[in-house]
């Protein structure tokens, strides 16, 4: 009697799913009002995302509570401007994983660094921003949009984006804020602060920052003495002031003043050179740097030629005589 095999179950032609679903990320997933995703044009989808927007800030911060400043310093200008233009044609691409990821990475969940955090955040509020915008005209109230602004003002400010909070920050002031709906004496004078300086700092124009606080004065009676310590340090390149103001601020005007400290430390180093053959290695760091770099730190920055013997550095020795 021949031998007859058991017949196999019929198998599924259609490929095995081994890999888990992406999960889809809210904030990402929501599109641009200018690339025809009109949902956050509903009052009640704007209000829901922003929750989650500030939600996912909360977390970031909290995921890097032990350096949050290093956190938010990791983006920088070219890296914002990259990554917009990578969001536009492709915004999956930002929270993907590697195509071949490793055995412990496949079971763990995909943790993005913070600059791809920060970058995923303000994105979002780019879009909520193009929403509100588009609303602007059958809104009932400006409050909930002077909210987003001021949320995105604070944090873009952090990030060092000023493609982000410069537009948010003009349109808050001059559009937003109206008699009928004032911002708060205390908002408003804040966010005046932070253009009078941007004005002087990065946009290195202090005559409109002088002009502003002026006409902040007489309309609102503004008046903010570090603004004023500030101003008097940049124009006078009082590096001493400026490092001590510095480490006084909030993180806010703190991270305006970024945009100054460049200047300020190739002045710093200039006038050193000019005045000292040699100098205290601490010395030179507290004029340049208010202390934050180290003596290599500054050395690769600003590509210093000057040699550092013990806790002095040589910056030129004498002419030997003849």
């Amino acid at each position: 009697m021949s031998y007859v095999p058991p017949r196999l179950a019929r198998k599924s032609s259609a490929p095995w799913n081994r890999l888990r679903p992406v999960k889809q990320d809210t904030l990402e997933v929501m599109g641009y009002v200018s690339k025809g995703d009109n949902r956050l044009l509903d009052p009640k989808v704007q209000e829901s995302f922003y929750n989650k927007i500030v939600a996912r800030y909360m977390q970031f911060c909290s995921q890097n509570s032990k350096d949050l400043d290093s956190a938010f310093a990791s983006l920088t200008l070219d890296e914002v401007n990259k990554t917009t233009s990578n969001l536009l044609l492709n915004p999956e691409q930002i929270r993907q994983p590697s195509s071949s990821p490793s055995k412990t990475q496949a079971g763990a969940q995909w943790d993005p660094s913070p600059p791809q955090e920060l970058q995923v955040i303000l994105t979002a509020l780019r879009k909520l921003r193009e929403g509100l915008l588009g609303s602007s005209a059958s809104s009932s109230s400006p409050v909930f949009a002077q909210r987003v602004h001021v949320f995105n003002i604070r944090l873009a400010i952090l990030a060092h984006s000023w493609e982000s909070y410069m537009p948010s920050l003009m349109h808050l002031l001059t559009t937003l804020h109206t008699q009928e709906h004032p911002l708060p004496q205390s908002e408003l004078t804040e966010m005046t602060s932070y253009l009078i300086i941007d004005l002087a700092t990065r946009q290195d124009d202090p005559r409109a920052a002088f002009a502003l606080r002026h006409n902040s004065r007489v309309r609102f009676r503004y008046e903010n003495q570090t603004v004023n310590r500030i101003l008097r340090s940049i124009m006078t390149n009082d590096w001493v002031a400026f490092w001590r103001i510095r480490r006084k601020v909030d993180g806010y005007l703190r991270a305006i003043l970024y945009w100054q400290a460049e200047k300020l430390r190739k002045i710093a180093l200039k006038t050193i050179g000019r005045t000292y053959m040699t100098c205290d290695v601490k010395y030179i760091l507290a004029s340049t740097t208010g202390s934050e770099m180290t003596w290599e730190e500054l050395v690769k920055a600003e590509d210093v030629g000057w040699a550092l013997d013990g806790d002095k550095v040589i910056i030129r020795k004498p002419k030997s005589r003849t």
